[in-house]
């Protein structure tokens, strides 16, 4: 499969914080920032979305940005779920874009939820797939958590292929299908090696993040907001998709037979984009 040109960016802040983003597609076409999941990088590019006659057709330009502590952005421990969304702006502005929308997968939703609240005026769309909230489990403690992600991030940089095949083999058969193929492995290891480059800080803190209270109300979420999910999506159940969609006015929820949490991210994102 050809793929579309990427380029890396760095961006300096004035706090001092390094922030890593990526951007791929039509360089004057309608800007996308992308949430990625939990963990995840920058280079969450799902194979549905990296065909350059597609691009081409559709004219849109991509912007993946690694939050706090996944791949060339600086950790960010104490930061809010509204503070990390912020990065989002931070790129835009040091790209020259006014305004955007937003894809948000699984673990990244709440963050591009966020930025509804945050900076409606700034928002095109927002589209939320297999949006789940990965909060840490109520019984395991902040350390044992540190070293359980620890351990799987020395495994995924040691031994990827490894770790690879035990996570196809949790996932449902009709994820599975789509996680096999030859292109979508290469795509999915490269995004999940980049994720734990720092180790697994950023996914401690992300977990940790997610499992605290929204900073804000569903019901200041100002933005055109669109919920995508495969109703055999069993690492994020439809439930809490329906729950988000209910609170956020005027959200719409599309539901898709036969999709699970990562099938969706196949063909059918192509529509939802």
């Amino acid at each position: 499969m050809i793929r579309v040109p990427s380029e890396d960016h760095l961006l300096e802040l004035h706090d001092g914080r390094t922030v890593g983003y990526v951007t791929w597609g039509d360089p004057v076409g309608m800007p996308v920032f992308i949430g990625h999941g939990t963990p995840g990088s920058r280079l969450d590019r799902y194979p549905a979305l990296d065909d350059p006659e597609w691009i081409r057709k559709r004219g849109v330009r991509f912007v993946g940005v690694d939050r706090p502590g996944y791949g060339y952005s600086d950790p960010w421990p104490e930061a809010s779920l509204l503070e990390c969304a912020g990065d989002f702006v931070r790129v835009a502005d040091d790209l020259g874009i006014e305004r955007f929308a937003a894809l948000g997968v699984s673990g990244g939703a709440p963050y591009v939820i966020a930025l509804g609240a945050l900076a409606s005026e700034r928002i095109l769309r927002i589209a939320v797939v297999s949006g789940a909230d990965v909060g840490m489990d109520e019984e395991e403690a902040p350390e044992e958590l540190a070293a359980e992600l620890g351990e799987e991030a020395r495994m995924l940089r040691d031994n990827p292929e490894q770790w690879y095949a035990g996570f196809v083999a949790e996932v449902t058969e009709v994820d599975r299908r789509v996680l096999e193929r030859p292109e979508v492995r290469a795509i999915a290891i490269g995004m999940f090696q980049g994720a734990v480059r720092q180790g697994a800080v950023g996914w401690v803190d992300d977990v940790l993040r997610l499992g605290r209270p929204w900073p804000f109300r569903l019901d200041e979420v100002v933005a055109d907001v669109s919920f995508h999910h495969g109703e055999d999506d069993i690492n994020a159940p439809p439930r809490r998709a329906k729950e988000l969609a209910e609170g956020i006015p005027g959200s719409r929820l599309f539901m898709y037979p036969g999709e699970g949490h990562i099938s969706i991210l196949d063909n059918p994102i192509k529509e939802i984009v």
